[in-house]
């Protein structure tokens, strides 16, 4: 087998066990999501809604930046990683000690008196989530991504089945959501230090970190104003809303978060170690970036419009009707959220290429337009809402030229490459909404609307000619 055969066989056996890793982990995690959204309220998830900017924030820093630094570059030594290892531990505890001091003052300022003992206990996960980077960093960097699916499914069923259990026999509410993460980074933690062959085994080199610090400084600050700007409206909503509106605003959220997560981290997760792998060819390069843009379009577009056609469907079916409030917040999500994963794609590919400035500009453009119309539009939630899609837009267009500049790859080629499969998830949106019409139980009718869609855009695909589908299949058959 070639060179070239080998690369696009490991590329895409890495993107099968990603997907079904992140695929998996969030068919539980909504398993599990629909349990607990009928069995708790409103309130209980506006209380862990607004402590989500903290977590994530937290677990931002702790990395540093560090993991995409040493996925790139070619050789890493143990002492090297041994060094990483210890910085994030002690950067974890001293992150913790700052949250700890300051629970009084989020709870006092989301007016949540629970927030003070609930925060303390949940900012645990940040120390334990630090004490399995490294074992992260190393098994992505080999491509291992069978052994990342199984320790991850096996974190999420687990503190999934424990939360259920905490709700039901113990009556647990709240509680029970912040002992699902607690349970969730303590077992991945502790399998990736199982199955993985790493060991502290020799001294640090604390030299490292500064030469990955200078790489990453940019992705690190980039990341933290990202999670900032991601979370503002959590912190806004939590603050001059009732604690139930940012219940209802955190669902739609979430929900809208699954599959454009699921799909941007599926191919985010292979794309970074597989385009590093091509930056001495710039023509292989930029044909696998091209590939993996139009899979993001083929996958994205059907499923983020067929949900738009049928949400209303989907809350009362899976999350019950007391859910229905968040129906307008999850299609203007949705909308937006069709264009997150072609942006991260061009984040990818500039980073690759060692434009990491870049990658930190075109997240500052973005983050800024969404704070410019929050300025602007923010008389409520669905205003606030139409100006994050606005921002959403503009800042997709500013990507697609810099990617022209810095690959080649044509503003127009672009298009070319993701207009069919829009076009077709569109004809498939009118013919869902026209199902809408039939007078049948709502479960019924969903699963009819689910069923019919997905398959006039895939039998439309192959009346076509769709050379992407014809890859797969034909990766399959090998």
């Amino acid at each position: 087998m070639s060179m070239s055969e080998n690369l696009k066989t490991k590329t895409f056996y890495s993107l099968l066990w990603s997907a079904f890793d992140k695929i998996g982990v969030q068919f539980v995690a909504f398993l599990v999501g629909i349990v607990t959204a009928r069995l708790l309220s409103p309130r209980d998830f506006g209380l862990m809604g607004a402590l989500a900017i903290f977590t994530i924030l937290s677990n931002a820093l702790i990395e540093s930046g560090f993991t995409a630094a040493l996925v790139r570059r070619k050789y890493n030594t143990d002492s090297e990683y041994v060094a990483t290892f210890y910085f994030n531990i002690l950067l974890s505890l001293l992150i913790y000690g700052i949250l700890f001091v300051s629970a009084p003052i989020i709870s006092e300022y989301f007016r949540m008196p629970e927030l003070c003992s609930l925060s303390r206990f949940l900012f645990l996960a940040i120390i334990i989530n630090s004490f399995g980077l490294v074992q992260n960093v190393i098994l992505t960097k080999e491509l291992s991504f069978k052994l990342l699916t199984k320790v991850n499914l096996i974190a999420v069923v687990v503190s999934g089945v424990c939360t259920i259990l905490l709700i039901v026999f113990f009556g647990l509410s709240y509680w029970a959501l912040a002992w699902q993460q607690i349970i969730m980074v303590s077992l991945k933690s502790l399998l990736l230090w199982i199955f993985s062959k790493w060991r502290i085994s020799v001294r640090p080199d604390f030299s490292v970190i500064k030469e990955l610090f200078s790489f990453s400084s940019f992705l690190l600050l980039t990341s933290v104003v990202t999670t900032v700007v991601k979370y503002i409206y959590n912190f806004i909503i939590g603050r001059f809303y009732q604690v139930e509106d940012l219940g209802y605003y955190s669902q739609a959220y979430k929900y809208q978060q699954i599959p454009s997560s699921v799909i941007t981290a599926t191919l985010t997760s292979v794309a970074y170690p597989v385009l590093s792998k091509l930056n001495g060819d710039a023509t292989r390069q930029l044909l696998y970036f091209r590939k993996l843009v139009r899979i993001t379009a083929l996958l994205t577009f059907p499923i983020m419009i067929g949900l738009m056609a049928v949400a209303e469907g989907f809350i009362e079916v899976f999350l019950s009707a007391k859910w229905l409030p968040i129906a307008a917040y999850f299609k203007l999500l949705l909308i937006a959220g069709i264009f997150y994963p072609f942006h991260t794609l061009a984040l990818n590919i500039l980073t690759v290429k060692g434009f990491p400035k870049w990658n930190f500009g075109l997240e500052m453009i973005r983050n800024g337009l969404v704070v410019i119309m929050l300025i602007f539009l923010h008389n409520d939630i669905m205003q606030m809402l139409y100006g994050f899609l606005i921002a959403t837009v503009a800042s997709l267009l500013i990507d697609m030229i810099l990617v022209v500049q810095k690959t080649g790859y044509r503003f127009f080629s672009q298009l070319h490459d993701v207009l069919p499969y829009f076009l077709v998830a569109m004809l498939m949106f009118g013919l869902i909404k026209l199902l809408s019409m039939m007078s049948i139980n709502i479960y019924c009718l969903f699963f009819i609307q689910v069923f019919a869609g997905g398959l006039f855009y895939f039998l439309s695909l192959r009346l076509l000619g769709s050379k992407l589908l014809d890859d797969f299949f034909e990766l399959i058959r090998k």
